[in-house]
């Protein structure tokens, strides 16, 4: 698989078509394209780890925990604990109805909108968790809830959802995330 993906990237190292000017190659050049490629392959990150089926399955048991967790969080409107799910990285964002959300936007929202609420109902009506790595799983799922705010009134939303997770300091916290919410007119 590693082989198939780097085939594209190495091919302008050696392809005489890609420049003219490879074509005739001092040695300092091909020196300087030995090194390049090595660089390049220490530089490709980690090798795939293999897991076998019991860390797989102890793997996604923690991140359905951490799900079961995170949606506890949300339904006792707990704004404190439902972000510390999310890991407070650089690279954290969520993507809400198409809106790219940042993990300072998201906290924001979440601590404004919860005294608000006067419940949240329902969850993941199925849940899939795809492990990735001994350190990253994908939970994705649809769900349907109910939001009721302070004066009683009841929005129900149904929709998809999917979270990364990632084992950052022996938690495993979300680091992406995607939900798009539709109205709910059947329930």
């Amino acid at each position: 698989m590693h082989a198939r993906l780097a085939e594209p990237c190495l091919r302008p190292l050696f392809d005489a078509t890609y420049s003219s000017a490879m074509t005739v190659r001092p040695a300092a050049l091909d020196k300087i394209v030995l090194l390049g490629v090595v660089a390049f392959l220490v530089g490709c990150g980690e090798r795939p780890v293999a897991m076998d089926d019991t860390q797989r399955k102890r793997v996604a048991a923690s991140v359905e925990d951490a799900m079961r967790s995170f949606e506890h969080a949300e339904r006792a409107r707990d704004a404190e604990a439902l972000i510390a799910h999310f890991a407070a990285i650089p690279e954290f964002h969520i993507y809400s109805d198409g809106t790219r959300l940042s993990y300072d936007d998201m906290t924001a929202y979440i601590r404004s909108t919860f005294p608000t609420l006067r419940s949240i109902e329902g969850g993941f009506v199925d849940l899939n968790v795809i492990v990735l790595a001994p350190d990253s799983a994908l939970a994705a799922g649809t769900f349907r809830e109910g939001t009721t705010d302070g004066s009683g009134k009841t929005t129900r939303v149904r929709g998809a959802a999917s979270w990364l997770w990632r084992q950052i300091n022996g938690r495993w916290l979300i680091v992406y995330g995607q939900a798009d919410h539709h109205p709910d007119v059947a329930s």
